[in-house]
């Protein structure tokens, strides 16, 4: 089993508490396969490094299963966000909020401000897409919420379509350890969490870092000379004692530096304590400090390159060069990868049946040792079944067994399937796909389309560098997508008798049904759409049917007429789009008359030339019935195409784990298509 424990904060420690980093998450996924198990339990942190750990997670090819324990606050709800399921556990709870801030960079001025403000509303709005996505909802209405500082238990945040099912039962886990004072509505329940914190940094100071600033140099109105980063040494790795008397020691020093610094400004000549005081840090001195803590590199390291003057960008080329590595005292990094014989006998298991299909005899890693077991061996070995299996009741009642949920062979066998569908799927090649764009919907709502000479075109400047402002198009046309889906049932006659090659035979067949369906689905929309204007795509008034409705042959004439026609083409503005066409478009019984009109041949006179002798590609589908003929554009495609995001293929999901008749599954598929725009095609009836 896969499974990321996320426990203490994102990004960073400000409290010697534990925490855990986006670096960390990746190179803890890099490389894994199958489902994951993400468990959280912080309290927030930094808001980019929430959006990074995020973005991880959903580029995770397999299933991500989020479980919140304790609380996931602030960027640690954003990064839970990312499950294709996310559980409440009793007694958790979820906030929602707006990044802030209660420092800036520089003295403060106005300009300072509105610069963070302006930060502050890109990670806002970045983060309102997210749970937006997520809920079904409107970002202005995520944003609502995040503006509230929104505190949800588990069935209110399951309502809210924050997350997908919430615990009842169990034992209740303690908040990760937080200061939740910095929250403006903060539950008891939290802000006693925050009693366990060993030190405090200004609070002021922390709120900045989550927002994505940097760490403020001064307390108290005083410059803060060196920031207090503990490395462990080898001494203090033998000696434990040893490096917390040396830390006791340091901070000790630090406490009698700024009680000095405080009696010196509390009398004296000012001139004499402005030179005793220590020198601002620069922002790079900063940042190699901060960087520095991040890698586990020594202060003393750090502070030898700010002497040398490198910038932070030198700093880092250096750090990346060493060899050497320190880990930071009580600030381990805490997202851990746990695989065991388990997930690798899940992804053997999987892969090899995905072979046995294919026909392969020979394979690598896990797979090869399965690669000598029958279906039924294989979910004997997924339940521990010890013995021979001879009989036929034998086998059905081992299969039965294994194909419960609570067993991993249902996992195991619908990877396979999927991982077999989705290649035959792949192999397919619908003809809509060359004469139609690919734009993917980011959810089920109507996407609009911008179409082509939407955009003004380019103005002459004036003596007196005038700029003129064009007019953007509005375009009305949009594209929408639907959910389908089919029952499918593998026989149990398929399964006992280890019928591999004939449910690959069923996946195959499946896979060119699909990408038939959406053939079919493309066609009987496409040709025949009607525009925002209420005329069909090819229409007189769009200047893109032969006149009159004539009806000719594909000859050099006709397609001639309808090249100019094409580019013709005016922009909303009134400009010349001049726009070429490279695609014949027929049915089957224009296949010939195309192929012949297209073929490039050597003529004998000046008047056999065929000037569209190879600048046409004949694409010929089924779904056109009749002698009707097209000119299209690729680069101006009259169509979109696309499916929902994360899911551009048809996947299978177990219906029932094992049913009377066999195993049965949902074959399901999400498709979309819309007219974009009647400029890149013209369309003759034909003769």
């Amino acid at each position: 089993m896969n499974e990321l424990r996320l426990y203490g904060t994102v990004g960073s420690s400000f409290w010697d508490e534990e925490y855990f980093t986006a670096r960390q998450v990746r190179e803890q996924l890099d490389g894994m396969s199958g489902p994951l198990t993400v468990r959280i339990n912080s309290g927030g942190g930094i808001a980019t490094e929430g959006q990074a750990i995020y973005t991880a997670l959903r580029a995770y090819e397999g299933e991500v299963q989020v479980v919140i324990e304790g609380v996931a606050a602030s960027a640690a709800s954003l990064i839970a966000m990312a499950g294709d399921s996310i559980t409440m556990t009793l007694g958790a709870i979820m906030m929602i909020h707006d990044p802030a801030s209660w420092w800036v960079e520089g003295r403060g001025t106005e300009d300072d401000h509105l610069h963070a403000a302006q930060g502050l509303g890109v990670i806002a709005k970045a983060y309102a897409g997210i749970y937006a996505k997520r809920a079904g909802i409107t970002v202005e209405d995520a944003r609502a919420i995040m503006k509230a500082e929104t505190y949800f238990d588990g069935p209110a945040a399951v309502e809210a379509g924050f997350a997908t099912s919430a615990e009842d039962d169990g034992e209740a886990l303690e908040p990760a350890a937080f200061d939740y004072r910095i929250y403006g509505h903060a539950p008891e329940t939290l802000l006693a969490a925050a009693g366990a914190l060993p030190r405090q940094r200004p609070v002021s100071s922390v709120v900045a870092m989550m927002a994505g600033a940097a760490m403020p140099t001064a307390k108290g109105g005083k410059t803060m000379a060196k920031p207090k980063v503990t490395a462990v040494t080898a001494a203090e790795e033998d000696n434990p004692d040893a490096g917390e008397e040396a830390q006791a020691a340091a901070e000790n020093e630090t406490e009698a530096e700024a009680a000095e610094d405080d009696q010196d400004g509390g009398g004296g000549d000012a001139g004499e304590a402005d030179e005793d005081a220590a020198e601002p840090l620069s922002a790079d001195a900063v940042a190699i400090l901060h960087i520095c803590a991040r890698k586990g590199v020594p202060t003393e390291r750090a502070l030898d390159m700010i002497e040398r003057g490198l910038t932070c960008a030198q700093a880092t080329a250096e750090l990346q060069g060493a060899s050497t590595q320190m880990a930071i005292k009580n600030r381990a990094p805490r997202a851990t990868i746990q695989r065991d014989e388990r997930a690798t006998r899940r992804s053997g298991m999987t892969d090899a049946l995905v072979a046995q299909m294919q026909g392969k005899r020979e394979v690598t890693g896990p797979a090869a040792a399965y690669m000598g077991m029958s279906i039924i061996e294989m979910a004997a070995a997924s339940v521990g079944h010890r013995g021979a299996i001879r009989s036929w009741g034998e086998k059905e009642q081992v299969l039965m067994q294994a194909m419960h949920t609570t067993r991993d062979f249902p996992a195991i066998f619908e990877n396979a399937l999927n991982k077999q569908l989705q290649e035959k799927y792949q192999l397919a090649a619908p003809t809509y796909r060359q004469i139609s764009r690919k734009r993917n919907f980011k959810d089920f709502r109507p996407m609009p389309l911008v179409r082509t000479g939407d955009f003004p075109t380019l103005k002459p400047i004036s003596e007196a560098g005038e700029i003129k402002w064009g007019t953007f198009g509005e375009g009305r046309e949009q594209a929408l997508i639907s959910s389908y889906g089919v029952g499918v049932t593998i026989s149990r006659q398929m399964m006992i008798n280890d019928e591999l090659g004939a449910i690959d035979e069923v996946l195959s067949n499946y896979g060119m049904t699909v990408a038939l369906f959406e053939e079919r689905t493309f066609y009987a929309f496409a040709l025949a759409a009607v525009m925002a204007d209420g005329n069909t795509i090819f229409h007189a008034s769009h200047g893109n049917l032969a006149s009159g409705g004539a009806a000719s042959a594909i000859n050099t004439a006709a397609v001639s007429a309808g090249r100019a026609a094409m580019r013709k083409q005016k922009s909303i503005d009134g400009n010349t789009l001049n726009i070429v066409p490279n695609i014949l478009l027929v049915g089957p019984d224009k296949e010939t008359e195309a192929e012949m009109f297209v073929a490039q041949i050597t003529p004998t006179a000046t008047t056999d030339v065929n000037p569209f002798s190879g600048r046409l590609t004949p694409v010929v589908t089924a779904e056109i019935s009749g002698n009707a003929w097209y000119l299209l554009s690729s680069a101006n495609p009259c169509w979109i195409h696309g499916y929902l995001e994360g899911a551009e293929a048809p996947r299978l999901r177990t219906d029932e784990p094992f049913g009377r008749q066999g195993f049965s599954m949902t074959l399901e598929h999400d498709f979309g298509l819309g007219a974009a725009d009647y400029r890149g095609g013209y369309k003759n009836n034909g003769a």
